[in-house]
């Protein structure tokens, strides 16, 4: 699982990737920490399902980073 979420975070940096396994969608490390924003419709996304397809969803604006800050902040501030 891991395999595949690195070689598509290569292919696609700004993008949350999101790994579906028989209808439960997971993800690793920091993506994480962004799939609540998805549903703001503002953010890139790639579902990969089990056989290696997937669903790429790109919106003109983007703001993949800027929710990264965001949670690294609130982050920082829990701490």
């Amino acid at each position: 699982m891991k395999n595949r979420y690195w070689f598509f975070k290569k292919l696609y940096k700004d993008y949350v990737i999101i790994l579906d396994d028989k209808g439960i969608k997971k993800s690793l490390y920091y993506d994480k920490l962004l799939m609540k924003y998805i549903n703001n419709k503002d953010i890139n996304y790639i579902i990969i399902y089990n056989d290696f397809d997937f669903k790429k969803v790109s919106y003109k604006v983007n703001n993949y980073r800027r929710y990264l800050i965001i949670e690294f902040l609130i982050y920082l501030i829990k701490m």
